[in-house]
């Protein structure tokens, strides 16, 4: 290993679980499920990769609880039903198998960025505020959402409010029934429960909206009854844009009190992300480290481990955690790119990495054409299943 690269092989404690390493697979929308989110022996075959490439942690890409609003067609994996259960289970066995600690995001919604009503799903948010759109330029892949035209979403009731806690700690609760170490609450880039924590899309005046504190109560109650219901040894983390980049979005003198009432609500650990898809460069944005700035003013405010995504370079994701700026670094793209990033980093090969060249077809697969996301730097992104090198060897 080469020495300043050490720093990504430490050891780590979250809530009550050790990692091997401080390196995790960032929760990565990859369309291999089926059409109703259940798991398939491709998916299987994807995570197993990605924990036996060396992270010390896989988080699940983003799994919905509740069929009962809109979202996106596609391909993503569900939570929401005990019929999803035996392939999460499968799921979190092939992750241990593969030598890493599992984890699965929770989607309790994708709100006005589902940007129409489906049929019998309609468009919510905790306000009627349409989904901006971006207004920057943006790479080829994605110039198709610029012509997208976001409906108005209906507010959510405090009914349906309840129902959506309650549906969530019931996914809470089918992820620890599979075997998942724990969750992380998707609270980030625009999406429904980041919506509530947003001056620009939450304008409520109940418990739920009015001022800021106000604006963090479904995330605070949705930390507070998974840790009831579940138990301290389940993990709780929770990920949220610092910045959405947008006017009148959630800026980063906000979101560091925030972090701090996620934190006393009980959370393990904090993600920290930019943006939302008003501000989709900065979700995916081209430099590197962009984020960890924000995610090291967040850091120097709580005392939960952090970690950050957008990384691809060891070195510079190394110097991150040497310098107290993060606790762990989140690759996504990276791990498409190359799932054996960590064994060639810690076998003191960074030169052999396959470079992830930010041309953005696995972002146009997620977020526009709603399809098994492909890699042209890495043709066997999906076809796993195939490649030697990870037939699994249970243990």
């Amino acid at each position: 290993m080469i020495p300043h690269h050490k720093a990504l092989f430490e050891p780590i404690i979250l809530g009550k679980l050790r990692l091997a390493n401080r390196v995790v697979l960032a929760p990565t929308y990859v369309g291999m499920g089926d059409l109703r989110g259940n798991v398939t022996d491709q998916s299987l075959c994807y995570y197993f990769a990605r924990a036996s490439g060396g992270v010390g942690l896989v988080i699940v890409e983003i799994t919905g609880v509740t069929a009962r609003y809109a979202f996106n067609p596609g391909y993503g994996l569900g939570a929401g039903s005990d019929k999803h259960l035996a392939g999460l289970r499968d799921l979190a066995q092939v992750i241990h198998w593969g030598g890493a600690k599992a984890l699965i995001q929770l989607l309790p919604g994708q709100g006005a960025q589902a940007l129409q009503s489906y049929e019998n799903r309609p468009l919510v948010g905790p306000s009627d505020v349409p989904a901006p759109l971006p207004q920057e330029e943006l790479p080829e892949n994605l110039k198709d959402l610029l012509h997208r035209k976001p409906a108005q979403p209906r507010p959510l009731t405090r009914e349906e409010i309840q129902g959506l806690k309650f549906s969530v700690v019931q996914a809470a609760g089918r992820a620890k029934k599979a075997g998942f170490d724990g969750v992380e609450l998707h609270g980030a880039h625009g999406y429904l429960l980041g919506q509530f924590t947003s001056p620009y899309f939450n304008h409520r005046h109940d418990e739920y909206g009015g001022s800021p504190e106000k604006r963090w109560n479904l995330s605070r109650d949705m930390v507070q009854e998974i840790k009831k219901e579940m138990g301290p040894d389940f993990l709780v983390g929770y990920r949220f844009s610092a910045r959405e980049y947008i006017p009148g979005g959630l800026d980063l003198p906000e979101s560091i009190p925030m972090a701090r009432a996620i934190q006393e609500a009980g959370a393990d650990y904090l993600s920290v992300s930019h943006g939302c898809y008003g501000s989709l460069a900065r979700i995916f944005p081209r430099g590197e480290g962009s984020m960890s700035e924000d995610a090291a003013a967040i850091q120097k405010n709580v005392s939960l481990p952090v970690m950050a995504p957008n990384f691809q370079d060891p070195g510079k994701a190394a110097e991150a955690i040497t310098a107290g700026s993060i606790s762990l670094v989140a690759l996504s793209r990276a791990l498409l790119a190359d799932p054996l990033w960590p064994k060639k980093v810690k076998g003191g090969r960074p030169e052999k990495i396959q470079r992830c060249i930010r041309c953005y077809r696995c972002v146009r697969a997620a977020i526009v054409d709603y399809s098994p996301v492909r890699c042209p730097v890495n043709p066997g992104l999906g076809f796993e299943r195939f490649d030697p090198r990870f037939h699994p060897r249970p243990r």
